[in-house]
């Protein structure tokens, strides 16, 4: 290497040898097939963590489907039926002038309330199911495994 200094210094010259020296080559050699080794089993723990932590998804999301259907249940067998009796009262009550108009209104904007909530539940169900459905496929040709809920109807 050539290097040019100011005037009140001179010129300078350096020489640079450099010689690798091949003792112990069969530890570096072995460190790196370590290192190699060592990001192989990091990939694999990172890839069961990820597998891990999905199936905890999967089953919560599960538990969630499961849960929103048994309360879909509940509100069609009791909420949305104990609703509409009300409002029939009401109605009887406001017929038989014991009641306002707008107790009637209230009662019928009520069931009104609860139908929504119902349907509200029968769609967040049906959002989960989907999502549940396309996440387990079919053993046999690909497809997909349907696991949809029963449709009970009063």
């Amino acid at each position: 290497m050539y290097s040019q200094r100011g005037p009140a210094y001179s010129n300078m010259i350096s020489l640079n040898v450099s010689v690798p020296l091949q003792w112990d080559q069969k530890n570096r050699q072995d460190r790196e097939v370590a290192a190699k080794l060592a990001m192989r089993d990091q990939a694999r723990a990172e890839r069961e963590d990820m597998l891990r932590a999905h199936a905890a998804d999967v089953r919560a999301m599960i538990a969630e489907w499961e849960n929103d259907r048994e309360r879909s249940v509940r509100y069609r067998r009791e909420l949305l039926p104990l609703a509409t009796e009300r409002t029939q009262a009401i109605l009887g009550a406001y017929r038989g002038a014991k009641a306002s108009i707008s107790d009637v209104l209230m009662a019928r904007r009520n069931e009104i309330d609860v139908r929504i909530q119902a349907l509200q539940l029968e769609t967040d169900t049906a959002r989960l199911w989907a999502q549940l459905n396309y996440l387990v496929p079919d053993d046999a040709s690909g497809a997909l495994v349907s696991v949809a809920p029963r449709k009970e109807r009063p």
